[in-house]
């Protein structure tokens, strides 16, 4: 990745940190200059613009991240023009990643926000290419999803959607006929857990609650969640009394909660969305392919030669965890070893 990158990319996240920037969110890759809107395609021809948005850590990217992120749009397209895009796809793409995490700080042995952002984009352009076809030159189409990265200074789901909806308006309020924005975030199911976890609002579900509601009124975002496993969530017994599957953090616990407040709410069950994204991938982790890169190293390292069997395992393992773009960026730059 050229340092001129990594540069622009220390610098937003500068402004961010230091509060020069409002709202606090910086695009620091697109597919092309007119995102979120089509390319090619006028912003009149779509009364709303449907974007997902892939909130992780990113560390790294994997192939989970990458099922997740081509989730296909769900609901009905009535509030769409016959001209616009079709109803199973969403209009954007943006992944982006909070510098300011509720739960998560940077370890010894973690990427930079630097390189995470970096793989992201990395990333960006493998869903980019596998979906469209590029002419001569290496344009996209208008074919071509509109795919952008964007960092965030702020750390609550809550915070992220009222933000992003303040920069979408004011990124596209000089439009000829302004679009309004629905966002649909494509959460990790460990993610969800936190969203809907009290300890994060005070350790007071009167105030979760509040809060939720208060991100849902008016702005029209919804989440959509991806399963640990095709069978994991909801399950159809209950789990016995007092045991850990009983925790507030087991599916069934995690579903009444979910229940519970949107009927509170007056909301609709579309609003959060279990999907499942294959079982080749719903159990890939970021966490096991930093594991397998660590063993991976250690076993090279080794001056006896010992283990050089278990080593082509591990390799065949992460790296078929991660997209040849973010396994060659791993591998170039040495990260998690």
């Amino acid at each position: 990745m050229a340092s001129s990158l990594s540069s622009s990319i220390r610098s937003a996240l500068q402004r961010l940190q230091t509060g020069s920037v409002s709202p606090p969110v910086e695009v620091l890759w697109a597919s092309h200059p007119s995102w979120p809107l089509s390319n090619g395609i006028p912003s009149s021809v779509l009364r709303t613009i449907r974007i997902s948005v892939l909130d992780s850590s990113f560390n790294p990217p994997t192939l989970a991240h990458s099922a997740l992120a081509d989730t296909p749009a769900l609901g009905s397209s009535e509030d769409r023009s016959e001209a616009g895009a079709e109803g199973s796809e969403y209009d954007a793409k943006l992944l982006l990643l909070s510098v300011r995490n509720a739960d998560k700080q940077l370890k010894s042995g973690d990427a930079t926000y630097v390189q995470r952002v970096e793989m992201m984009i990395e990333l960006a352009k493998d869903l980019q290419e596998s979906h469209c076809s590029t002419s001569a030159g290496n344009v996209c189409s208008v074919r071509c999803p509109s795919v952008a990265v964007a960092i965030i200074d702020e750390p609550t789901f809550v915070g992220k959607s009222r933000l992003l909806q303040a920069f979408l308006r004011e990124k596209l309020q000089n439009q000829p006929s302004p679009p309004e924005t629905q966002l649909t975030f494509l959460l990790g199911y460990d993610t969800l857990e936190r969203l809907f976890a009290p300890k994060y609002y005070g350790s007071s579900e009167e105030k979760m609650y509040r809060a939720l509601r208060g991100d849902n009124h008016g702005d029209n975002s919804r989440v959509i969640c991806a399963r640990r496993s095709p069978s994991s969530y909801p399950h159809s017994a209950m789990p016995p009394p007092n045991t850990p599957s009983a925790s507030s953090s087991d599916p069934i616990s995690l579903s009444r909660t979910i229940s519970s407040f949107l009927a509170s709410s007056a909301l609709p069950p579309s609003c959060v969305t279990m999907v499942d994204i294959g079982e080749d991938v719903w159990n890939v982790s970021s966490s096991e392919v930093r594991e397998g890169v660590r063993k991976e190293s250690e076993v090279a390292d080794d001056p006896t030669g010992a283990g050089s069997e278990v080593k082509s395992g591990i390799e065949h393992r992460w790296r078929g965890m991660v997209t040849e773009r973010v396994r060659k960026y791993i591998i170039e730059h040495g990260l998690y070893r």
